[in-house]
C-alpha cells in the first residue's frame, strides 16, 4: 500500500486522522471508483488523488458527523472519477491514427455508444439530484444511506435515531416522496406501491 499523499500532512495527529480514514474507507472508495470507471489500474490512484484534495481541508472534515464525513469523502472521490473520466475523453479525442481515409470509418463507433449511454445515465442522474434537493434533508439522508452508502436498516436507524423496525417505512415514504416530484416535474408515470 503506497501512501505516498501522507508525506504532505505535516502535523502528526493529522497524519493519523487522515491514515484512520483511509482505512476506513478504502473498500468502499474502491467499489465507488471502480464502478465509474470500469479500469482496476486507476482507482488506487484516484483514491490517492481524492485524498490529496481533502488534506487541506483536515479541520472542516474534523468538525463533520461521521455520516457527513462519509459522503464527503465519497462526493470527492466521484468528482475526482469525473474529472479522469472526462479527462480521458479529451484524450481519446486527440488521438491521430495516421491515414485519413482508411477502413476505420466502416467499423461502427461502439464507444460512441457507450458514451451516450453514460451521457444520458449522468443526465439522469442529475435529475434525481434536483430532486432530492427538493427532499427535506431526512429523506435525502434515508434515501442516500439506502441506495448509495447500501447500508442496512440497523445502521440507518443508529445514525438518524430512527427504530430499526420503522427505517423500511420511513425509506418507502421518502421514495414515495421522491418520485412524486419527479413526476410532478418530468411528467413520468408514478406507480403506487
Amino acid at each position: 500500500m503506497n501512501l505516498a499523499f501522507l508525506l504532505i500532512v505535516e502535523d502528526e495527529s493529522d497524519k493519523k486522522f487522515i491514515l484512520d480514514l483511509y482505512l476506513q474507507f478504502y473498500p468502499l472508495l474502491k467499489q465507488r471508483a471502480y464502478s465509474f470507471t470500469h479500469n482496476n489500474d486507476v482507482v488506487d490512484d484516484l483514491i490517492h488523488d481524492s485524498f490529496i484534495k481533502i488534506i487541506p481541508k483536515i479541520s472542516f472534515l474534523r468538525s463533520l458527523s461521521s455520516y457527513k464525513l462519509a459522503s464527503y469523502i465519497v462526493n470527492t472521490l466521484k468528482h475526482t472519477c469525473l474529472d479522469y473520466i472526462r479527462k480521458e475523453k479529451r484524450r481519446n479525442q486527440r488521438v491521430f491514427t495516421g491515414m485519413t481515409d482508411d477502413m476505420a470509418e466502416q467499423i461502427p463507433n461502439l464507444l460512441a455508444a457507450v458514451t451516450e449511454d453514460k451521457y444520458i445515465q449522468q443526465e439522469a442522474s442529475e435529475a434525481l439530484e434536483q430532486v432530492l434537493l427538493q427532499l427535506p434533508e431526512r429523506d435525502r439522508n434515508l434515501l442516500y444511506f439506502k441506495y448509495n452508502m447500501s447500508m442496512k436498516d440497523k445502521e440507518i436507524g443508529r445514525l438518524l435515531d430512527i427504530a430499526e423496525q420503522h427505517v423500511r417505512q420511513y425509506v418507502a415514504r421518502a421514495r414515495r416522496k421522491a418520485l412524486q416530484i419527479m413526476s410532478e416535474g418530468e411528467g413520468y408515470n408514478v406507480r403506487d406501491e
